[in-house]
């Protein structure tokens, strides 16, 4: 399975379909939870079957 640990959720998504295997995604959040729009990986793992990918959502952008 390609490294996508930290990219965008999209291109990582984009990158392991193409290598043929179903990907699943769960989003992970804090209990207090945040507001924020840079869908990030934040961990994989594969089975024989389909590859697993957790994101969750990041701020990065800083009010002003």
């Amino acid at each position: 399975m390609t490294n996508v640990l930290g990219l965008d959720l999209e291109t990582a998504e984009k990158l392991l379909t193409a290598e043929g295997k179903p990907v699943r995604l769960i989003e992970v959040r804090s209990k207090k939870g945040g507001k924020g729009d840079d869908r990030r990986v934040i961990k994989t793992t594969e089975t024989e079957t389909e590859s697993i990918v957790y994101w969750s959502a990041f701020k990065t952008e800083v009010d002003t």
